[in-house]
């Protein structure tokens, strides 16, 4: 179950509203699974994409963190991902022929603030697609009522990627260049419409099953952080790869350079709520885990592994083996321990900064600035 919306904090600055947010552990099996759909997606991109300076992150089936949106007057209540890696809002209509019985589906007709815009969209992802058609209504955020935002109806889904996903649908928050049908991004219609002051939202991820995980709107809320932020331009890069795309100039483990980044432009890395994961291309994966060596299933010598960093904005970040390697549990309920650290070909070569990284530093994502910023979390 998630947390209601409705119960938002205020931070000093009455402008940033506090949306809490769901944290949903996986198995075992179902990180084993989601690995198998990284690598499907990844090799189709790869393909795809080919000679092309294009890509696409989202990982639709490996987020753990959960909100709500509404949609309409009366409001109709949605669980979607708040994800960084794509730019469109959509959820199932009612017309939908083959989504999931359970769960949200939006029906315009119960709508009074319904407009009809009805432009065909399509949406491809790695391992399925969805497709349906752009509607207008009011559309509630954190509390915040956005009026006359555009959003997508879907009427036919891959049932196999979507099918048992415990989610109705994605709330995509990187760039506005992403979107596809060039729609609206929430974020820019909450500040033309005077909702809040800032294009600035950011992102607490609490680990585990512990509660407490919160997309901040407007702003940050400093009772979710120590110290001072670390800030990174967006990369150049961006405007040709559309994402929240930041370069590390190095990355270390146990303090010793893997060599992975290039002198020139570094690592690339699209900084992503949707993924679970850290990744990059495998041969510089292959630096970066080898000297970290094996995880014991049993989780036996986990308190061992070296500390590995990432060089942002000159600043190295350091990320511990209680962030990067995944815990979960087996059919029988027994906790067992992974890596989250994979290899996967893109076709460019590129890094995601994953749940692990973000679940450690408390992150921000500025379109004002055209950077990201990052402080360790409480």
């Amino acid at each position: 179950m998630l947390v209601a919306l409705g119960s938002l904090s205020a931070p000093t600055d009455a402008s940033v509203i506090v949306a809490p947010l769901m944290h949903v552990p996986k198995t075992i099996e179902q990180l084993q699974q989601a690995s198998a759909r990284r690598a499907a997606r990844f090799a189709k991109v790869a393909a795809d994409t080919a000679g092309m300076p294009s890509v696409s992150l989202t990982d639709v089936q490996d987020s753990e963190y959960f909100g709500e949106v509404m949609l309409g007057t009366p409001p109709q209540k949605f669980t979607v991902i708040y994800d960084t890696g794509s730019s469109n809002l959509w959820v199932p209509s009612k017309a939908c022929t083959n989504c999931k019985k359970t769960g949200g589906k939006y029906d315009s007709s119960s709508s009074t603030t319904y407009s009809k815009n009805g432009q065909r969209f399509f949406l491809q992802y790695g391992t399925g697609n969805c497709n349906g058609f752009l509607s207008t209504d009011v559309t509630t955020i954190g509390g915040l009522a956005i009026s006359n935002f555009t959003f997508g109806e879907v009427t036919t889904e891959a049932a196999d990627v979507f099918g048992t996903a415990p989610f109705d649908g994605i709330l995509g928050m990187g760039p506005a260049a992403a979107a596809i049908d060039h729609t609206p991004m929430p974020m820019a219609q909450m500040v033309s419409q005077g909702l809040i002051q800032h294009n600035i939202f950011s992102f607490y991820l609490a680990s585990g099953e512990k509660a407490g995980s919160a997309l901040v709107l407007g702003g940050t809320d400093d009772k979710y952080y120590t110290g001072d932020f670390t800030y990174v331009p967006v990369a150049k890069a961006a405007h040709i790869l559309p994402y929240w795309l930041v370069s590390a100039s190095d990355i270390k483990v146990g303090g010793a350079s893997t060599k992975a980044c290039n002198w020139l432009t570094g690592c690339y890395m699209v900084v992503d709520t949707g993924t679970s994961v850290l990744a990059g291309p495998p041969s510089a994966v292959s630096k970066l885990t080898a000297p970290i060596g094996n995880v014991s299933a049993d989780c036996s010598n986990v308190d061992s592994l070296p500390t590995i960093s990432f060089t942002l904005g000159g600043k190295e970040l350091e990320l511990g083996p209680d962030f990067y390697v995944l815990k979960a549990k087996d059919q029988s309920g027994k906790e067992q321990c992974q890596l989250g650290i994979e290899g996967v070909n893109a076709g460019v070569p590129i890094w995601i900064l994953g749940d692990p990284f973000l679940r450690k530093y408390y992150t921000v994502w500025d379109a004002e600035a055209n950077r990201v910023g990052f402080a360790t979390a409480k």
